[in-house]
C-alpha cells in the first residue's frame, strides 16, 4: 500500500510539473491591461502605518509600465493610494518591478483633530500571473514624511484582469 501512496504522489507531482512547464512556455505577464481586485497592506495601524488594504485598480500600460490606486477607509473617511510601476525584470509568469506613490489618508486619533496624512512611498514588488486573467503580487516597501513616523511595509494582492 505505501508503494502504490508513493508511485501515485510520484506520479501526481511529474504530472503537475509537466503542466506547469507547458504553461510556464506561454508568456502569462505580456498580457497587460486593466485589472481590479483586493490589496492588502501590514501594518495597519495608522498613522505610524501606511493602512492602503482595499479595493485597487491596477493598469499596465504596456509591457514594462503601470499604475494603480487603492481606496481603502480609514475610520470614516475616503482614502486612497496611487502608484506608479516600472518592471525590472520581466519573465514569463512572474514580473519584479519597483513602484514609487503617495498615500492620502485623514485620520483622527482619540480625542485629536482630523488630519490629512500624505506619505511618499517607495516599494518592490512581484507579481505572479496564475492565468493569462489572475494575477497574485507581493509588495515590500518605506513610506515616511507627510506627516507619518516612516517605517516599513509590506503588502500582498490578488487582481483579475480584463
Amino acid at each position: 500500500m505505501k508503494n502504490i501512496i508513493k508511485i501515485g504522489s510520484l506520479a501526481l507531482v511529474v504530472l503537475t510539473l509537466s503542466a506547469y512547464s507547458t504553461a510556464a512556455l506561454e508568456n502569462l505577464s505580456s498580457h497587460y491591461g486593466f485589472g481590479t481586485g483586493m490589496q492588502l497592506t501590514f501594518p495597519m495601524k495608522p498613522p505610524q502605518a501606511l493602512p492602503a488594504s482595499g479595493m485597487s485598480v491596477r493598469v499596465w500600460l504596456s509591457d514594462s509600465y503601470g499604475f494603480e490606486a487603492n481606496f481603502f477607509v480609514v475610520g470614516s473617511a475616503l482614502s486612497f493610494t496611487p502608484r506608479a510601476f516600472l518592471k525590472v525584470i520581466n519573465l514569463e509568469i512572474a514580473d519584479l518591478y519597483i513602484g514609487l506613490g503617495v498615500g492620502l489618508f485623514a485620520y483622527a486619533p482619540p480625542q485629536d483633530a482630523l488630519m490629512l496624512y500624505t506619505p511618499l512611498q517607495g516599494l518592490m514588488g512581484l507579481e505572479m500571473r496564475l492565468t493569462p486573467r489572475v494575477a497574485l503580487n507581493g509588495e515590500v516597501g518605506i513610506f515616511g514624511l507627510g506627516g507619518t513616523k516612516g517605517g516599513v511595509t509590506s503588502g500582498l494582492g490578488l487582481h483579475f484582469y480584463f
